[in-house]
């Protein structure tokens, strides 16, 4: 990956915790994938949508 490239982190929508997850936003397409919060009082599972 370029390092000039602006990469975006996934955020939680529950709680708002930057999750240690990153995307190129010129080259994503994601449906369909689900994660578990990392914050240490949510812990929510949620899907990844972009």
């Amino acid at each position: 990956m370029d390092n000039n490239k602006k990469r975006i982190k996934i955020v939680c929508p529950y709680c708002g915790y930057k999750m240690p997850i990153v995307y190129d936003p010129a080259r994503v397409i994601c449906k369909g994938v689900y994660i578990q919060c990392k914050g240490r009082r949510c812990k929510k599972e949620f899907e990844i949508m972009i």
